[in-house]
């Protein structure tokens, strides 16, 4: 996806072409929903799972009796509902009489093998004494990382929820080879899967019925929260150590997966997994329902639709930690800059999802331009460039606004005629560039070898997700500009494998 050379506007054409015929067309939400809702509910293995009179493990079917019986109830009023389940190495623990989880990549595997059929036959079940017919997919975040496939997932869930179909949703753990020590992923891929399909709630149960002030296990005076405007503005202590013994997803899981959410436009609650009641609570608008995300849709969502979507879906593999400058390029819908980089941490490769983070909180995500090493390795060697004498050096602030440092160079020299800061066509194909001393400092190409860009991140690749930072973008409406600001264009993206 990155330009490394220029392209013609016939070559730009005949890919969009070649990728309009290939994405697969996705039905609009309205057609599906027919004025109803959708809902996203997440039940884990606390839920699924309930202590029996010996003091091991058994499958708590009122539970979930009174789960399904109010998924019926949603499906009659005309919503629409898809329900993420944990559950199955629990199941499959219980199946093969394991008193605990078995350690070792492979044994959990083999547990999922073993209980997902286990799993699938008891919603099978119960599903069928409410005259609810259901349907399983196994996925994986590696699904969501390629935009073909992302689409693809998101029309075969509208394509079951047109048919009246309640989609059953869980981690391919049988088949997986990183992510199936971390069992509590289910919970960001549940606010995924609410990002795909544009729902209205996203609901997380877990084995309380509020989020609070501090982990109610340990601290007798912690106080149930009702309602969070900005999650990235919480400070709660001892969320790591809430997780049970069959399942690893704690709260500080579920607090990650409610910022996507809350983000892609979609409302989240909080609800003890016991009580499936409360989510019809907080449906009606219920403060005792359980604690409620309040959904701020991230103006890049607004104006970038499913690339953003696609964005806030993608797993995070690292941070950027970005100054003043760079943090006001993203308000202000500009490409991010080399030069704005202070910090990076994780190990990731080129066109992966990263964290941008200002002030110590994220404030966006973004595709990056470069590798973790590549940048690390810029930002220890980079050294403040001496400016010419008495003239301030504006190169930074061209770089963003798309003039060739050539140019620019020129025109200090001058000898340029055409250096107010027109941009063209031609220009903002090749607004990275960088001096070559080969070929006597003119504009080239990104280069090949392992210099980091000098734009790290394009305009269109970043999405807000801190509520204060869309609150100051949305004051100058900066996002509606990005598009005429990157040179990388959203409509030859579909197709890229990451």
């Amino acid at each position: 996806r990155s330009l490394k050379h220029p392209v013609s506007p016939e070559l730009t054409m005949a890919v969009a072409e070649q990728i309009a015929v290939a994405t697969p067309a996705v039905p609009q939400r309205h057609a599906v929903t027919n004025g109803g809702k959708i809902h996203v509910i997440k039940v884990g293995t606390s839920t699924i799972l309930t202590n029996d009179e010996l003091g091991g493990q058994k499958a708590n079917l009122s539970n979930l009796a009174r789960l399904v019986e109010l998924i019926a109830s949603l499906r009659q009023s005309g919503d629409h509902v898809i329900l993420v389940s944990s559950g199955a190495v629990g199941m499959g623990c219980l199946k093969l009489g394991l008193k605990e989880r078995p350690k070792g990549k492979g044994a959990k595997q083999a547990m999922a093998a073993a209980g997902q059929s286990r799993l699938m036959r008891l919603y099978e079940d119960l599903f069928q004494v409410v005259n609810v017919q259901v349907a399983q997919l196994l996925i994986t975040r590696e699904d969501f990382s390629d935009k073909l496939r992302f689409l693809t997932v998101r029309n075969t869930i509208y394509e079951l929820l047109r048919l009246g179909v309640v989609p059953i949703i869980n981690e391919n753990d049988s088949l997986a080879a990183d992510h199936v020590a971390n069992f509590g992923d289910n919970d960001t891929m549940a606010a995924m899967t609410a990002a795909l399909v544009e729902a209205d709630w996203l609901f997380l149960a877990t084995d309380v019925p509020y989020l609070y002030s501090a982990n109610p296990k340990t601290d007798p005076d912690a106080k149930p929260i009702y309602v969070v405007d900005d999650v990235a503005s919480l400070c709660i202590g001892g969320l790591e150590n809430s997780s049970s013994q069959w399942g690893t997803g704690g709260m500080a899981t579920k607090l990650i997966a409610a910022s996507i959410a809350v983000c892609a436009g979609c409302h989240c609650g909080l609800v003890n997994g016991t009580e499936p009641e409360r989510i019809g609570q907080l449906i009606k608008g219920c403060k005792e329902g359980g604690t409620h995300f309040t959904a701020r849709t991230s103006p890049d969502v607004v104006s970038e639709g499913d690339h953003s979507r696609w964005i806030l879906a993608l797993p995070l593999a690292g941070t950027l930690v970005v100054d003043a400058k760079g943090y006001k390029s993203v308000l202000r819908g500009k490409n991010l800059l080399l030069q704005t980089l202070t910090k990076v941490t994780g190990s990731f490769e080129e066109d992966q999802a990263v964290s941008l983070v200002y002030g110590g909180k994220e404030m966006a995500r973004a595709l990056v331009r470069a590798t973790s090493t590549t940048l690390s390795q810029a930002v220890a060697s980079r050294s403040s460039s001496s400016a010419t004498s008495g003239l301030r050096d504006f190169t930074e602030e061209l770089q963003a606004a798309g003039i060739y440092l050539q140019d620019y160079r020129s025109w200090r020299q001058g000898g340029h005629k055409g250096a107010k800061g027109e941009m063209n066509a031609e220009k903002m194909k090749q607004l990275e560039i960088r001096e070559d001393p080969a070929n006597g400092g003119s504009a080239s190409p990104k280069n090949e070898d392992n210099t980091a860009p000098a734009v790290i991140a394009w305009a269109n690749d970043i999405v807000l997700t801190s509520i204060g930072a869309m609150k100051e973008a949305e004051k100058d409406n900066a996002t509606q500009s990005k598009r005429a600001r990157s040179a990388s264009p959203v409509e030859s993206r579909p197709l890229k494998k990451r």
